[in-house]
Formats: C-alpha cells, sequence, structure tokens
C-alpha cells in the first residue's frame, strides 16, 4: 500500500505495510549507512503515529532486529512505525562506552555509532508524522546497553524505554546509569550466558535507588536470544502507558570528551 505525505514544499509516497531498506549518506562518516523501516497500513501521513527506534545486539544488523519474530505484527497491530539504525557498524555500542574506546576501528566509533541513530531520527521525524510526545526505545542486548546510555544522554528524547538482556554493565561502573524521567522495562532469561541474570538484577537495583520506574520481567529458564522476541504484548503494552508532556525537539548529538576502556 501506498501514502502519502508531505516533505517541506513536496509530497511523497511511502509504502505501508512492508519493512523497507534506506540509506543515507553519513557526512560524519563520509558513507552511506543503512537502516530499515516499518509503516503501517493504518498510516495516512495526516494523523501523528508513535514510534519505536529498535537497536539491535552485538554482531548482528538493522535488517536482522526489524526482522524479529513477532516485532512486525506488533508494530502493525498497534500502529507503532517501527524503525531499525544501524548504529554505523554492527559493534558500535551506540556510543555507551563514550566517543572512543581502546581497539575501536575507526577510532571515533562510539561517536558515529550515537550519531547515526540521532540522524536516523532526525530524518524520520521530518519525513513521517510522528507524534513527538510518543518516541520509544527498545534495545536487545548491545541495543538494550546502548538504549540505557541514550535515555540517560538524550533524557528530553524518550517516553519510554524496554530493554531485553541489556549489554550495560555496572557493577563496575554504576556512575554510567543516568537517571531519567522515562519508565524502564526490562526483560532477562535466567539461563542467558552471555548477559549474566545477576549482573542485570544488579542493574535494576541501581534504577530503583534512583528512583526510577522499572518495570522487570525475569524468565525463568530463558536464554539470550527467545526472550528478545517472546514479549511484545508486555512491551507495546508499556509503551502505550506512557507519553511524554512535551514533545520532544529533534535530536542533536552531545559532546562526551570521555574516553572509557573496556
Amino acid at each position: 500500500m501506498l501514502s502519502l505525505f508531505s516533505t517541506g514544499l513536496h509530497a511523497t509516497e511511502v509504502k505501508t505495510g512492508v519493512i523497507i531498506h534506506r540509506s543515507y549518506e553519513m557526512e560524519a562518516a563520509g558513507r552511506k549507512i543503512p537502516y530499515a523501516l516499518y509503516v503501517p497500513k493504518s498510516y495516512d501521513g495526516k494523523k501523528e503515529l508513535p514510534v519505536v527506534f529498535a537497536l539491535h545486539g552485538l554482531l548482528s544488523d538493522c535488517y536482522q532486529v526489524i526482522r524479529y519474530p513477532g516485532i512486525v505484527p506488533a508494530a502493525e497491530k498497534n500502529g507503532f512505525i517501527l524503525v531499525a539504525p544501524q548504529g554505523y557498524n554492527s559493534q558500535g555500542c551506540y556510543g555507551m562506552y563514550g566517543k572512543q574506546k581502546v581497539g575501536d576501528i575507526p577510532k571515533n566509533l562510539g561517536e558515529l555509532s550515537e550519531r547515526d541513530v540521532l540522524n536516523v531520527m532526525t530524518l524520520v521525524r521530518k519525513e513521517l508524522k510522528i507524534d513527538a510526545r510518543r518516541i520509544y526505545l527498545y534495545g536487545h542486548s548491545m541495543g538494550g546497553g546502548g538504549s540505557l546510555h541514550l535515555l540517560g544522554k538524550y533524557p528530553d528524547q524518550f517516553a519510554a524505554v524496554a530493554t531485553v538482556a541489556p549489554a550495560f554493565f555496572v557493577p563496575h561502573r554504576g556512575d554510567r546509569l543516568k537517571p531519567a524521567d522515562s519508565p524502564i522495562m526490562i526483560i532477562q532469561g535466567t539461563r542467558d550466558i552471555l548477559v549474566h541474570a545477576h549482573v542485570v538484577r544488579s542493574l535494576v537495583k541501581i534504577i530503583e535507588q534512583n528512583k526510577q520506574d522499572v518495570e522487570y520481567i525475569e524468565v525463568k529458564g530463558g536464554g539470550h536470544l527467545v526472550p528478545a522476541w517472546s514479549h511484545w504484548n508486555e512491551i507495546f503494552s508499556f509503551y502505550k502507558k506512557t507519553k511524554r508532556d512535551k514533545p520532544a525537539p529533534l535530536p542533536e548529538y552531545r559532546e562526551t570528551g570521555k574516553q572509557l576502556d573496556n
């Protein structure tokens, strides 16, 4: 299906009800970076819809996360636009270790990864009718850690954040988790061998100590992958409970000036 939407002086067509592969020229990187997009069939270019930005895990990509079992049907059912940024490459970490860390290629990988997410957010918001009070993050593994980092650094952007097995290893770096007003959902399997449940429980405690609203779902016997696509009803119901009081401004990259080793 095709719908019309307006970008400035021109009306353009967008496909609805299908996954769209796109790319844009990233000036800071000097090359094209891919992203993926799903616009529900209910989109008419007039009514503003909520949007979820989905962040993939380590060594994955935007094409895989937007094809997680059930995520597109859940977006369609709930009337959400779904966007999957690449985060520059498969291991950029979305800037959660700072602008750069030892061993990164290119050296400013963290910066490029974070900038890419913000760039795609801006592109989609300028192109489509987005409800700027209902912008959400979903992140799995590295994407979960990246989601928590972006929420803390850009607290004026997101209405709520849902993560699965967030690779945000805070017991030795609890100061990296910056409090934000937006509620957080965390889903974690007890038999996850990549992101251990006891680490995520520590993360939940820190969030609670920060007096943040957190919903924690522990999946008994769950590993690293299946929980990532087994709780869409809970996740989208969680999103739909919250919207920002004021529309989020278009995001702008903020320098951190700090480098972290692994």
